[in-house]
């Protein structure tokens, strides 16, 4: 991941978990002291946020731990690309991830698209209650896609992990296919915002998108204790 990808996505997150509070921007610098332009600016992913930044907008809008988790997630994203890349022009080699290489059939004109899903990010879900999210893709390269799945990423078992399965069978796609991927997820028992990330991989975990403009496939929920 790059780093203006991980400041997209935690200033997407950040925005999200305020708006669901109903605190416009501007009372949100008149509480956090921080200036309105550099809320905007970091909510729209033009500058990253500081750690005590991520940590305000937490205890106050009741995310417990959930963004700094995010952002711990995102640095270590945004270092594992800055490694492989490195490596890759030390050695002149097919790029390499943790686990292994990209998958046998990966292409430099595979591509993937995010056309629709259901449960809109921010959506306020009982904490602890099963849901089912869908995601619909659509293949915009050019080679056909077998036997890929739609691999969670992260590591269990942090504060205010959505539980999921470990991953989903893609259907398979000709180019110009849409294909819709289901899967049940569990809001966390922690109240607050919660992200579940995902990535195309191969069955054994092996991203087929490693270096390109490519953000995760999430799920944002507003965790609650009634609706």
């Amino acid at each position: 991941m790059r780093p203006a990808q991980a400041r997209t996505v935690i200033g997407s997150r950040m925005r999200e978990l305020r708006e669901a509070a109903g605190v416009p921007l501007t009372r949100a610098a008149a509480m956090s002291g921080w200036d309105k332009g550099h809320l905007s600016r970091v909510e729209r992913g033009h500058t990253k946020p500081s750690r005590e930044l991520i940590e305000w907008y937490d205890e106050s809008f009741g995310a417990g731990s959930a963004l700094v988790n995010q952002l711990v997630e995102l640095d270590a994203a945004v270092r594992a690309g800055k490694d492989v890349s490195q490596r890759d022009l030390r050695r002149h080699v097919q790029p390499m991830l943790l686990g292994g290489s990209v998958p046998v059939d990966h292409h430099p004109e595979d591509r993937a698209e995010l056309v629709g899903e259901t449960v809109p990010d921010g959506s306020r879900v009982v904490r602890d209650q099963t849901f089912e999210k869908t995601w619909e893709l659509r293949n915009s390269g050019e080679r056909p896609w077998r036997d890929r799945w739609l691999t969670r990423q992260g590591a269990a078992a942090t504060p205010g992990w959505m539980r999921s399965p470990r991953s989903a069978r893609i259907p398979d796609a000709l180019p110009g296919d849409v294909v819709t991927i289901r899967m049940t997820l569990q809001a966390p028992s922690q109240v607050g915002a919660s992200t579940a990330y995902f990535k195309v991989t191969d069955s054994d975990g092996r991203l087929y998108y490693p270096g390109l403009e490519s953000p995760p496939i999430y799920c944002t929920i507003f965790t609650v204790y009634e609706v």
